[in-house]
């Protein structure tokens, strides 16, 4: 005997066609828009599934046309390829999808073009004109992908990445650390805040909330927030002692009222830190790079900066490697250069 798919009812029209309903308890039943027993019914029903489960209003987005660009987008934001990405990109390309939808929300998804995706990309920044390509390459990936199938290609493959004209955040120099360091006291959130973030080579989001739980057999776990990646770094002595009495509180950045700073305010706070001890357009990932220039000055290799700093991408850990080399090589050549120039600098007598 087949097993009854759960929720799910057929009936026939007065036509002869046969028609299939999602219909839990005690809510009305919704037809399934897509043709009984292919796979487009199936993804329509795995997701009205979810969307009871998660307690969703399963008949709010009926007025949206199946195979429009909106509709797709829906369907992947329900899936578990786009729940399994960190929590800061899904409302990144949450934001980007909405955007996009409404100029292309009832387009067909089959019949957009990199053209239209590159009209798109032109309104944006560099930075934000790539994450709008990876976000709408994320959902089409995912419509090819062997599992869905209700696409047969990605538009956004073949729409230019914009280039990043800006050299980034400034990085830290030492003398940057020491003056920040040095105008606060010993045990100042502000202290505490730039040693946590150069002791552990983690971004802002990262280190708000750090606390003696998360040290396990001299090690602080955890994942980098931005790409879920093992940001597993040593609990170093230089970092316990400046914490002092406090490496034993639950959370190291305790804000006054709240408990624990968000993100977005701990970022901002930490900017107002620097300002205040006159380090002016310095930030907190400007100082994670420093951490990455440090560590590649040092020869350590770039698997070893992709491991400290939790990257999953070679090329970024390359770009520092590459950096410290360039400089290396531009010391040796100037020292050469002047080894040979010098004796016949020094000897030529000043005839003037």
């Amino acid at each position: 005997m087949t097993k009854r798919t759960r929720y799910l009812y057929s009936d026939t029209d007065r036509h002869g066609n046969q028609r299939q309903y999602f219909k839990p308890p005690g809510h009305k039943k919704v037809r399934l828009l897509s043709a009984t027993g292919t796979k487009d019914a199936h993804v329509e029903y795995v997701r009205l599934l979810k969307m009871y489960l998660a307690g969703e209003d399963i008949g709010a987005d009926r007025s949206i046309n199946r195979g429009s660009c909106e509709w797709l987008l829906r369907q992947y934001q329900t899936s578990s390829t786009f729940k399994a990405l960190a929590p800061n990109t899904q409302i990144q390309r949450k934001n980007f999808y909405l955007r996009f939808c409404k100029v292309y929300g009832t387009v067909p998804y089959k019949e957009v073009t990199p053209r239209d995706l590159a009209k798109v990309r032109d309104t944006l920044g560099p930075g934000a004109g790539r994450n709008f390509l990876n976000s709408i390459s994320g959902a089409y990936d995912w419509a090819c992908s062997e599992e869905v199938q209700i696409a047969d290609s990605n538009p956004a493959k073949g729409v230019k990445r914009p280039k990043q004209k800006t050299l980034g955040y400034k990085k830290w120099s030492m003398d940057d650390v020491l003056q920040f360091k040095n105008h606060y006291p010993k045990g100042h959130n502000a202290r505490k805040c730039l040693a946590l973030l150069l002791f552990t080579a983690r971004e802002i989001s990262g280190v708000r909330e750090l606390g003696r739980g998360d040290v396990r057999d001299g090690k602080i776990r955890g994942r980098r927030q931005k790409t879920w990646a093992n940001a597993t770094t040593p609990m170093l002595n230089i970092l316990k002692e400046e914490l002092g009495d406090d490496y034993n509180q639950l959370i190291w950045l305790q804000a006054n009222h709240s408990g624990h700073y968000s993100a977005k305010s701990l970022s901002q706070r930490f900017t107002a830190w620097a300002n205040d001890s006159g380090l002016e357009g310095l930030s907190s990932h400007g100082l994670r790079k420093s951490v990455a220039t440090i560590l590649a000055d040092l020869g350590l290799s770039e698997r070893t900066i992709m491991a400290v700093l939790a990257h999953t991408d070679p090329r970024q850990a390359q770009t520092y490697v590459q950096d410290a080399n360039n400089r290396a090589l531009a010391m040796e050549g100037m020292q050469r250069f002047e080894a040979e120039i010098a004796h016949l600098w020094n000897n030529d007598k000043d005839t003037a």
